[in-house]
């Protein structure tokens, strides 16, 4: 019996033992939670004690007490091996945890003022500012150096409210939009844009009515070449590239059809471009023209297309001939246009003495003009 009371005892000291071994892991797992989700907790009692490495110069703030809402610059100057890295926490981080009421405007920066035989010298600054009045003392920063938690003598600030005097003041209210005047800094924006779209339509309006009128924009007139001339000009351009000499036998004819079809087409008013060789050709019957240049010019017409469209490979005098027949084209279908405008005339204004030799006009101009002068001086 009593080896089973000294049992049942030892039995219950067991169990109370293990419900203390929980209890103690239970407590301790619930402190190491806690101080792993706030790191930034009792930072404020953290002991000042900074390695040897670490010299702190100054710190300090632009002002010793502020108005609610006014910024302040918290500065720390201090001294630091190169060769550590530097790693700075959030300040706003810090000011959640603590209850200092005040907030961040720009977070921690460093700045090197100067390095000298391996130490840096580094300013760390602060922008804060505090929207409720009291007296604060600035927590400590979190920053580490190569695994070193170092530490400043944080200053305290005096955030004061804006006085009011309640027995003289008197409320006013909102006042209206001003209307200022008008300066001519600013309207001359708009008489210069106004000035410049002046311009433009006057140049465009100029520009279009000189055209009509076959002038430069300085109304002077456009001369023009005549339509024999630029042919002429043309033809002579191919002679000289010699493309039928180089195997170019297709580009060296539709270089001549298509210079005696723009001729045409100014000289005779013919849509030369949009029509084939026989229809020009059918255009040009009423042209009273001479039989000679208008057979030369068909035939010119179909060996062009025969070379063109068919691949005919034309013979050497052919090719020489073509130049030259479309030269003549042009030159007695001008000298036949020259002598109908001459004609003309002299049917209008009747017909004009002829000279058969050189200078016999001016000769008798001349006499004309001694004999009135003799008769006036009588």
């Amino acid at each position: 019996m009593e080896y089973m009371r000294y049992f049942r005892n030892r039995k219950s000291y067991c169990k109370m033992f293990i419900l203390l071994l929980l209890i103690c892991g239970i407590s301790s797992g619930i402190n190491a939670q806690t101080s792993v989700q706030n790191p930034f907790q009792n930072l404020a009692q953290s002991p000042a004690q900074n390695p040897a490495y670490f010299k702190v110069e100054s710190s300090k703030l632009s002002k010793d007490s502020i108005l609610v809402g006014d910024h302040l610059l918290w500065s720390a100057v201090f001294k630091v091996p190169s060769d550590k890295r530097i790693a700075v926490a959030p300040y706003g981080e810090i000011l959640k945890q603590d209850s200092v009421k005040l907030e961040v405007l720009k977070e921690i920066q460093l700045d090197t003022i100067s390095i000298q035989s391996g130490i840096s010298q580094l300013e760390a600054k602060l922008l804060l500012t505090s929207f409720d009045s009291g007296y604060y003392k600035l927590p400590q920063p979190l920053m580490i150096i190569n695994g070193d938690t170092v530490y400043f003598d944080m200053p305290s600030v005096a955030v004061n409210p804006v006085q009011m005097d309640t027995a003289t003041f008197k409320m006013y209210d909102i006042k209206g939009q001003i209307n200022y005047p008008v300066t001519f800094k600013e309207v001359l924006p708009w008489i210069l844009l106004g000035l410049l779209v002046i311009v433009i339509i006057y140049i465009v309006y100029r520009y279009i009515k000189y055209r009509r009128e076959h002038k430069n924009f300085f109304g002077k007139p456009i001369v023009k070449d005549p339509p024999h001339i630029i042919a002429l000009r043309e033809l002579d351009k191919l002679r000289t590239q010699k493309l039928w000499q180089a195997g170019k036998e297709k580009q060296y004819y539709t270089g001549i059809t298509d210079t005696l079809r723009e001729y045409i087409e100014q000289r005779y008013d013919v849509s030369a471009m949009e029509k084939t060789s026989m229809e020009i050709m059918g255009s040009l019957t009423d042209k009273k023209m001479e039989a000679k240049p208008y057979n030369e010019l068909n035939e010119l017409f179909k060996l062009a297309d025969l070379v063109k469209f068919a691949k005919y490979t034309p013979l050497e005098a052919e090719n020489e001939d073509a130049i030259p027949i479309a030269v003549r084209f042009v030159n007695s279908t001008f000298m036949q246009e020259l002598e109908q405008e001459v004609q003309q005339k002299q049917t209008k204004y009747g017909r004009p003495q002829r000279y058969d030799k050189p200078g016999q006009q001016e000769k008798q101009e001349t006499t004309e003009t001694q004999t009135k002068k003799k008769e006036e001086g009588k």
